[in-house]
């Protein structure tokens, strides 16, 4: 018997790394806060060990320069790897139509580091 049913499209991911020196306490509530507001859903937070966290971000394309705007205005430092996935799915997604049949929804897995703040050397022109 043939299935009538379609199934859904496999969904496109984007797997992002990231750090920052604020502290979990600070930047998960900016950080969940700020993709909200974007226009994306934080399906999921995963800790990875203690100075490691990964979010799994659920958005609609036309969301996705927001978001990558999100990520930056909360002081996310993004890898190279990052930025260029990302200002390469920004491009797609605001000139190129998707096509019949492929997902209008783009799941990105966020793995956010935790660095401590560097110790500045002092100086010993002050008192």
């Amino acid at each position: 018997m043939a299935d009538k049913f379609q199934h859904e499209p496999a969904q496109p991911q984007i797997r992002l790394q990231g750090f920052t020196h604020s502290q979990h306490a600070v930047l998960l509530p900016r950080l969940t806060r700020a993709i909200d507001v974007a226009g994306g859903w934080v399906l999921r937070r995963r800790v990875l060990s203690a100075t490691a966290v990964e979010l799994s971000i659920e958005l609609q394309f036309p969301a996705l320069p927001e978001i990558y705007g999100a990520l930056l205005g909360c002081g996310l430092q993004l890898t190279r790897d990052s930025h260029h996935a990302l200002s390469e799915r920004c491009n797609c997604s605001l000139h190129m139509r998707p096509r019949r049949g492929t997902s209008s929804y783009l799941l990105i897995r966020l793995e956010v580091h935790f660095r401590p703040e560097p110790i500045q050397p002092l100086d010993p022109t002050r008192p």
